[in-house]
């Protein structure tokens, strides 16, 4: 399903069926859902973007969905993901390191700042500021956002694939090289003790069973983390053509079949470098 028509969903190509569906900002995507569900008889479900997360975890109390897996963290998983302050609070009780983060109300000097929307999305309403630039927002818009100190490169994405039921897990972190429209092309992929430490403990601590991803930057001379989805992210179909098929494993472990065959055994000096280019499909109105 896409909140555009099928002839413009390229995917589309490689369903039975494609069903258009409202923005699931809008009240109308949860009964339209719903319907998807009841009609195809859908057994698994994953939520992707953070308004569907809501409707997610209301479904997960409708009888109309009952037997439906839906991928989704519990209910702190999901509030820690609609709220990025929230989430800097949380990853500094377990001990994992975070930029420097505060309210606007709360922030000290002219910056520069990295301001984000609390409940972002990917890097949509993200940039630096100072504070010419804040003292342009209303009080009202200012409620909605947070300042963290400005990180250092490297930019990298750590794929992460956890069964906290038996502890097993995947790593694998994504230096983004370049990028087109927010989206990484080309990436450095390495291992790295300290990260995959810090996956361990979000994928336990959740108790996730799937696929989750974090981002993280330097800071005071250390890993920090910057964000966090408990979902895959935009490039992580990278990770997968290198032999780490987090996406194949997440459906696997949901289905309770075996997942280990989608990962490479040589693991250990991991040093490759993948790139993304575009292909023409032809779409029938």
């Amino acid at each position: 399903m896409d909140v555009n028509e099928p002839e413009l969903v390229t995917t589309s190509l490689l369903c039975d069926r494609c069903y258009r569906v409202s923005p699931a900002a809008s009240d109308a995507f949860y009964e339209e859902v719903i319907e998807i569900i009841e009609s195809e008889g859908i057994t698994t479900y994953l939520p992707i973007v953070n308004d569907e997360f809501l409707h997610a975890q209301a479904m997960r109390r409708d009888r109309r969905a009952a037997g439906v897996d839906i991928i989704l963290p519990d209910d702190p998983g999901v509030e820690l993901c609609r709220d990025k302050y929230l989430l800097n609070t949380w990853l500094l009780q377990l001990a994992i390191p975070t930029p420097e983060t505060c309210l606007p109300e709360e922030r000290t000097g002219n910056g520069p700042w990295f301001m984000k929307p609390r409940n972002a999305f990917g890097s949509r309403g993200s940039r630096r500021a100072d504070e010419q630039d804040l003292a342009a927002f209303r009080p009202s818009e200012l409620s909605g956002l947070i300042l963290q100190e400005v990180c250092e490169h490297p930019e990298v994405t750590v794929d992460c694939f956890c069964d906290a039921e038996c502890g097993y897990r995947v790593t694998i972190c994504r230096e983004r090289l370049e990028t087109k429209a927010g989206v990484c092309t080309k990436a450095r992929l390495f291992r790295d003790h300290e990260l995959e430490r810090y996956a361990r403990i979000i994928g336990q601590t959740l108790g996730v069973r799937g696929t989750f991803c974090f981002q993280v930057m330097k800071a005071r001379g250390q890993w920090v983390v910057t964000d966090l989805n408990m979902r895959p992210g935009a490039g992580t179909a990278m990770s997968c053509a290198a032999g780490f098929d987090v996406l194949s494993a997440m459906f696997a472990c949901r289905w309770r079949l075996p997942y280990e065959g989608y990962f490479r055994n040589d693991t250990v000096d991991i040093d490759l470098i993948v790139t993304r280019q575009y292909s023409e499909f032809l779409m029938h109105v």
